[in-house]
């Protein structure tokens, strides 16, 4: 039988506009209580109180931690201060419910990583794009073979810039601070790109990257245009790109180039062109080359911070797996194949990640 007290949940750090969305999404949870905040920023605690009527304040999330009896915390702080707060929770029996990136480097999420695996604690890290039903859809026609064995794939991520998107200041404040986030658009937001390409194509080998630094309101020790090769330890190649300040939106997803057709994937669309005769059930033919066939598949992206909360709480209340693409390993691969192109882009040679 499931256990029928709430689940009390506490928020550490505010600075990370997805918290206010991540925070709807647990209260709107059955037997889920957000019951305290820890944040510095007394204007950021305020709108906590607004939010969540009665929420406990704290300024530090070790003194809330201490305070409060908490059966899991929610870590929306800058991304060079996760570890702190991560290892404090797990050595606590805390589960942690984190934000995106694990920290601002590989050597700060090996930090959390290995907390999570002596602690035997519960950690997940929402890449949110991961609970789109998309991902899971992709993943398995890639999978079933749809286009034979991968041999090259894209990834694209972008947007119109930090303030064109309404970003806060103070979230601003500490993804153009690199001591605070670790770099820039790549590490904010490669690793969506990335989880997607090691869950379906395997662990990266080796990835040699390039950065440019476009607006002159961007600090020019971080990068706001970036370009990835990345070859996976299975053999495949991908390329991957991100913009912080982008013109019009980025149709294209991902694509995915085998041994028997392309696979592009839209944000409405999948459209495959393959040397079979015949498409996915319930898929429409297009046009396509000669001595090929063409199909398409309308779709509607999904990505809800509603599944993600309701993941995290499934694993903690019944002890459901976390999915593979959310776990601390994972997480850290990324974070190792981040480093790399950072460290790609300062010597201009390609990088190995660790095993």
């Amino acid at each position: 039988m499931a256990d029928p007290r709430p689940v009390r949940i506490g928020v550490a750090g505010l600075t990370s506009d997805h918290v206010w969305s991540l925070v709807g999404a647990l209260r709107a949870l059955p037997a889920v209580e957000v019951v305290a905040v820890a944040e510095p920023i007394e204007a950021l605690r305020r709108r906590a109180v607004e939010a969540v009527p009665g929420v406990g304040e704290h300024q530090d999330p070790e003194a809330m931690m201490a305070a409060e009896r908490l059966d899991a915390i929610l870590v929306c702080a800058e991304n060079a201060a996760k570890p702190s707060i991560a290892v404090a929770a797990l050595e606590r029996g805390i589960a942690v419910y984190q934000d995106k990136p694990l920290a601002a480097t590989g050597e700060q999420a090996a930090v959390i990583a290995d907390a999570v695996g002596r602690t035997g604690g519960l950690l997940m890290c929402a890449f949110h794009t991961a609970f789109d039903p998309l991902f899971d859809e992709v993943g398995q026609l890639v999978r079933d073979g749809l286009i034979g064995t991968v041999q090259f794939a894209r990834g694209l991520a972008g947007h119109a810039g930090l303030k064109a998107t309404g970003v806060s200041d103070d979230f601003t404040a500490w993804l153009t601070d690199r001591s605070r986030g670790g770099g820039g658009s790549f590490v904010d937001q490669a690793g969506y790109l990335l989880t997607t390409l090691v869950t379906y194509l395997g662990p990266v080998g080796r990835i040699s990257g390039f950065a440019t630094t476009v607006n002159p309101e961007i600090p020019a020790d971080i990068e706001d245009n970036t370009a990835a090769i990345v070859q996976h330890e299975g053999g495949a190649l991908a390329a991957i790109d991100t913009r912080w300040g982008q013109v019009g939106p980025t149709p294209l997803r991902y694509s995915f180039h085998g041994t028997t057709g392309t696979l592009s994937v839209f944000y409405d669309r999948y459209e495959l062109v393959t040397t079979s005769a015949r498409g996915p059930e319930g898929w429409e033919p297009t046009a396509a080359p000669p001595g090929l066939t063409g199909w398409r598949a309308v779709v509607t992206p999904r990505t809800s911070y509603d599944a993600e909360a309701a993941h995290f709480v499934a694993a903690l209340r019944d002890g459901a797996p976390l999915r593979a693409a959310v776990t601390a390993p994972t997480a850290l691969h990324v974070q190792q194949v981040i480093d790399a192109y950072y460290e790609s882009v300062t010597t201009g040679r390609a990088v190995t990640v660790p095993a």
